[in-house]
């Protein structure tokens, strides 16, 4: 190869070289640019991530009732739930500087209310007064039941659990339970056992205790605990009644009617006097009764977690925690979490003594 051969292959191959080099640098400093726009992508992904979690959480912060909201208590007025929905009323009233009226909606032992609350817009406004037999017993022992307890509610938290008091009208003479089931081993058809409805926790007790007792008493179903209770205090018939605390603890103490035995696995501290079955040699009918708050699982996020949060903020106030208690119901603290798991416990638990017992609604 000449010289010109030789220069004319070392020009282009420097010339090569060069443009592989300038190349080179131009595919560096793209790869740069392009490795800056990545990161800066993420950086702005994670921006608004951030930004997105921060008016969550405010949203959180700054939903606030826009009108008075409403209580349903699925019970009649006077009994237990009444007295109890009140004191949540109260209690949520203060903390979310709003008002909170009790709307009482009796009826087939608590569906009609639940029928209330989820016609009701689902926008934080309205709530439910949720208890053991509504939302672990009635799906069990209704035929049709329009509501889901896991699928249909947003739970919010339990507020307190009480025993169940055993009590009779003036004239059932028997003063303890052995006393009772004798005498209605030997006079089947002398007494009746009141309930605040067909399917109540109420009425799961008398079939338990019937099947557990060898007793026969005749079930009497009335629309709430109220109209219940007050048959008793009238003395219209020998009736018993198995009756939350709330109900039955200002009269037992009044002495209008008469308490034979408490449920629940200890005493109750609002009548002490009074044993358990299970101190009276009466076995496996050791049942206590909760309420809690609910509402329609269609309702906001935002909105559900301030009621949830105000919920637990008033069941730590001492007036709160001591009206509860007066009631004979023991306060609780809890979550949503909690509540929720309680239903579902529940409802296998007492679905499966209801077919036992044969309770069925059509």
């Amino acid at each position: 190869m000449d010289a010109r051969a030789s220069g004319g292959w070392n020009q282009v191959s420097t010339r090569a070289s060069g443009q592989r080099t300038a190349d080179h640098r131009q595919g560096s400093a793209c790869l740069q640019r392009l490795r800056l726009a990545v990161a800066l992508c993420a950086l702005a992904c994670f921006a608004g991530q951030g930004q997105a979690q921060g008016q969550a959480q405010g949203q959180e912060r700054d939903w606030a009732p826009a009108r008075p909201m409403r209580l349903v208590v699925p019970q009649a007025a006077g009994g237990g739930a009444d007295a109890i929905g009140r004191i949540i009323a109260g209690g949520l009233a203060e903390r979310l500087s709003n008002a909170v009226i009790v709307e009482d909606h009796p009826g087939a032992n608590g569906n009609v209310g639940v029928e209330v609350m989820m016609r009701a817009p689902a926008d934080g406004h309205t709530l439910l007064l949720a208890y053991t037999s509504l939302v672990a017993l009635n799906p069990a022992v209704y035929s049709k039941v329009s509501y889901d307890p896991v699928r249909d509610f947003t739970a919010l938290g339990m507020v307190c659990d009480m025993a169940m008091v055993f009590v009779a009208s003036a004239s059932v003479t028997p003063n303890t339970v052995p006393e009772f089931i004798a005498a209605a081993k030997a006079q089947p058809t002398l007494y009746f056992a009141a309930s605040s409805g067909n399917g109540a926790f109420s009425h799961l007790l008398i079939e338990m205790f019937n099947a557990r007792t060898g007793t026969q008493l005749t079930h009497v179903p009335y629309k709430g605990e109220g109209p219940a209770m007050q048959d008793l205090i009238g003395d219209r018939a020998r009736l018993v009644l198995f009756s939350t605390a709330a109900s039955a603890v200002a009269q037992v103490r009044g002495g209008r009617v008469k308490g034979l035995g408490v449920t629940g696995a200890r005493r109750s501290d609002q009548l002490p006097a009074l044993a358990t079955f299970q101190e009276q040699g009466v076995a496996d009918i050791n049942e206590s009764f909760w309420y809690g708050l609910v509402m329609s699982s269609a309702t906001p996020a935002p909105a559900a977690a301030v009621i949830e949060r105000e919920l637990a903020g008033a069941g730590t106030s001492p007036g709160f925690r001591q009206a509860l208690s007066k009631l004979g119901c023991t306060p609780l603290s809890s979550t949503g979490n909690s509540l929720a798991t309680r239903i579902s416990t529940d409802l296998a638990k007492y679905s499966a003594v209801a077919r036992s017992v044969g309770m069925r609604i059509d």
